[in-house]
Formats: C-alpha cells, sequence, structure tokens
C-alpha cells in the first residue's frame, strides 16, 4: 500500500523539480562564460552551467558513496573470517574440554 504513495510522492518531486529548472532556465536566458583560473568555458546559459555542476556533484557523490560502500563490504569480509577463526577455536577447545571431562570421569 505505501509503495503507490511513495511512488507518487517521488513523481510529483520529480515534476515539481523539472518545472523549476525550466521556469529558471526560461527566465534566466542570458549567455554566461564560465571564467575559471586556467581555463574559460564556451558561453551558456546559466541554468545550463547550474544543471552541469548539478551532475557533476551527484557524479561524484556516487562515487565517493560507492568507495565506502565498497569499503565497509571489505571489511564486512575482514570482520566475518576473524568471527568464524575464532568460533572454530572456541568449538575446539570445548570439544577438548568435554573430552578431558568424559575421560576424568571414567578414571
Amino acid at each position: 500500500m505505501l509503495k503507490w504513495l511513495k511512488r507518487v510522492l517521488y513523481t510529483i518531486l520529480i515534476i515539481f523539480f523539472l518545472a523549476v529548472g525550466v521556469f529558471f532556465a526560461i527566465r534566466n536566458p542570458q549567455l554566461i562564460p564560465l571564467d575559471l583560473v586556467f581555463w574559460q568555458g564556451p558561453e551558456l546559459s546559466v541554468a545550463l552551467y547550474i544543471i552541469l555542476s548539478f551532475t557533476v556533484g551527484a557524479c561524484v557523490a556516487l562515487l565517493i558513496s560507492a568507495i565506502a560502500y565498497l569499503r565497509s563490504e571489505r571489511q564486512i569480509r575482514v570482520l566475518t573470517r576473524k568471527y568464524e577463526k575464532a568460533r572454530d577455536e572456541v568449538d575446539t577447545l570445548r570439544k577438548a574440554s568435554i573430552t578431558k571431562e568424559l575421560s576424568v570421569g571414567k578414571e
């Protein structure tokens, strides 16, 4: 039931932001050159530069979050191996303890 509500909300948000973007592009048709320290970009509209900056920012954020995700997955694998090794060692010690108790009990 909540899936359709989530989809509707996402659709409304996407339509809203697209409408704001189109309105911004229509209201700001002037061309501006992008002048950085070592590079001067072509004359493009303000809206296009803003859309490009948001797109580059989203890509950088996805890349950084993917790196963090891969690091955490690697750490989970390492810790799982350590846990399994410790669990095996505890099982071995328990078996040795039970065997020792049984052999002492028979005497």
